[in-house]
């Protein structure tokens, strides 16, 4: 399959990008404001450079597009990329406004084009043996459900191309839009259903991008938290599943990459390592594209996700308790 790519940051170049290469797929055509950076990667992929996102999409010669660009471009690169007649690999998240990625999943319903959002830790071999455990009853009731990512910043110089994560309209929020959003997901798609309700709380309270954020999933019969945060140094990252028959643990599943163990009541059952998240979702992608249905994020889980984000900050900024 031809890939166009939208948007050079680091995720794109050094997991992405590669992971497409590996996956056996080709980049055909690069766009990026900055024309020297997109020949520069056209070089190394062997690609057309644009800069011009409407020649990109006339001219390039793609099957389906990876949109890796700011927060804020999300809806309208992905429209224009859906009229366009391409198939989309999101990143998230999916956009910052509800009714954006609800548009953007009725036009590719409309279109008959496959919509995703790049949610790797669907492909995180530990994950997916707690859905299973969980879709098999193997744990009881679930009771709760806690998972958290955070660390500190990267300390990456900022530059025109990252200034963007420090304006809080293009970006929508601090770690709850770098790492929470991933915690939020993976709960999602563990339990197979999404919250009715939502309550949070972030620090500071004041700030838009904040640097530490809790949001209280109300499922039912089960409640979650997913935890966020550029203040904890050294964090577990931890998915954890309490149920009636007992707990199970994966450790360090919130990550870019694959070094994790499973724990039952305390045991070690298996540990985890070696596998490319992206190689994994690239190639889902595909498949999903060709019909097959997969555990890749659709655009539907996208937008779940935008719509508890937004219910979260409503829930902080006005007391409340949220519905979805």
């Amino acid at each position: 399959m031809k890939f166009g790519i939208v948007g050079l940051g680091n995720h794109a170049t050094a997991r992405v990008m590669p992971a497409i290469s590996e996956a056996g797929h080709k980049i055909t055509a690069i766009y990026s404001r900055n024309i020297e950076k997109a020949r520069k990667e056209g070089l190394r992929y062997n690609s057309i450079p644009f800069d011009s996102l409407e020649t990109f999409f006339t001219k390039g010669d793609t099957d389906a597009i990876y949109i890796a660009s700011p927060n804020f471009m999300h809806y309208d690169q992905t429209k224009m990329a859906l009229s366009a007649g391409k198939h989309v690999l999101l990143e998230k998240q999916m956009t910052l406004k509800n009714e954006h990625a609800e548009e953007l999943v009725k036009i590719s319903e409309k279109e008959k084009l496959t919509l995703c959002v790049g949610f790797h830790l669907r492909f995180h071999p530990a994950v997916n043996e707690v859905r299973n455990a969980i879709s098999k009853g193997e744990l009881g009731e679930i009771i709760h459900v806690s998972g958290m990512w955070a660390g500190p910043p990267s300390g990456a110089k900022v530059t025109p191309d990252t200034q963007w994560w420090k304006e809080d309209e293009k970006v929508g929020g601090g770690s709850i839009m770098a790492t929470g959003v991933h915690v939020i997901d993976t709960i999602n798609y563990v339990l197979g259903r999404v919250p009715e309700r939502v309550s949070a709380f972030r620090n500071p309270k004041t700030q838009i991008i904040e640097k530490t954020q809790q949001v209280n999933l109300d499922y039912g019969e089960t409640t979650a938290e997913a935890i966020s945060s550029r203040a904890i140094s050294h964090p577990l990252n931890n998915l954890t599943i309490f149920g009636t028959n007992g707990t199970l643990t994966a450790t360090g599943v919130f990550s870019v990459k694959v070094e994790s163990s499973l724990i039952r009541d305390g045991r070690k059952l298996k540990d985890y390592t070696g596998v490319n998240m992206y190689r994994e979702e690239v190639r889902a992608f595909v498949k999903a594209i060709q019909g097959e249905e997969n555990m890749i994020a659709r655009g539907t889980d996208g937008y779940n996700v935008v719509k508890i984000v937004n219910a979260a900050f409503r829930s902080d900024s006005e007391n409340i308790i949220a519905e979805i």
